[in-house]
């Protein structure tokens, strides 16, 4: 075999390893989460020294998980945020209306869960119009909370979803519940880690393993419920923030 054809698959592989770690045309840095506070447009967290945090689930509505979520949920009386996927939405539209009707908060979390690059901001904002109008219609709700899939976005990405009316959310803790296989492992790692202001990642997709889920979430909240946490909607924790921000900075 001649060089040049010994050395091609190395050099196409060389190519396609640049082009997953190069951010496209115009250059704009690629944004990930976790962080903590809020920078570029993204929050992250909310400082605030009051015990308050914000549990938040990606991915759903799944008809097995999320049910399950809620009556936790409903045992400890906390209320969370949802960053439910548009077309799951489509599929089990009675168990979003659940997680409404039981007073949490809805998020977008796109319609098909794809990762976007600026290149196609016309199929964001093809998603975007495709989930303000499903939204109102099967859940009578227009969320103003947006998270990108994967928590990958760069600058132009958020911007857009800024002109949309968005803001946008990423997080301070991920439980990686994704990937801990464990569930006293993967309570002891939220549990261990929260911090007052945290947004915390997890998810209610139906891909989850749902009795590691269950025991995962109930120790989570019992050890919350514990530490003397409430945990609230990421509307309410911003808005708690900046009153928190107010009485300290004291009158003018």
């Amino acid at each position: 075999m001649a060089p040049a054809r010994r050395t091609l698959p190395f050099v196409l592989a060389g190519l396609f390893a640049l082009w997953l770690v190069v951010p496209a045309a115009p250059v704009s840095p690629q944004l990930k989460g976790p962080g903590t506070g809020s920078r570029g447009g993204v929050v992250f967290s909310v400082p605030m020294e009051a015990k308050f945090v914000a549990i938040t689930f990606d991915d759903g509505p799944s008809p097995s998980l999320t049910p399950a979520v809620l009556g936790i949920l409903r045992q400890h009386s906390a209320r969370c945020t949802f960053f439910p996927i548009g077309r799951e939405v489509q599929k089990y539209p009675e168990v979003a209306r659940q997680v409404v009707a039981e007073g949490h908060e809805i998020g977008c979390h796109t319609f098909s869960h794809v990762y976007f690059r600026s290149p196609a901001m016309a199929r964001l904002e093809s998603e975007f119009d495709t989930c303000e109008k499903l939204f109102p219609e099967t859940l009578g709700v227009r969320p103003t909370l947006f998270r990108f899939p994967g928590l990958a976005y760069d600058t132009t990405m958020v911007q857009a979803a800024g002109k949309r009316g968005y803001t946008v959310i990423s997080c301070s803790l991920d439980a990686y519940d994704w990937r801990i296989k464990d569930a006293k492992q993967l309570a002891q790692r939220v549990t261990s880690l929260i911090r007052p202001g945290d947004i915390v990642l997890m998810h209610d997709g139906d891909w989850l393993n749902l009795p590691r889920a269950k025991e995962a979430l109930g120790l989570i909240f019992d050890s919350l419920q514990q530490q003397g946490y409430i945990c609230i909607t990421v509307s309410e924790l911003i808005s708690f923030g900046l009153a928190e921000q107010g009485r300290d900075q004291g009158p003018e």
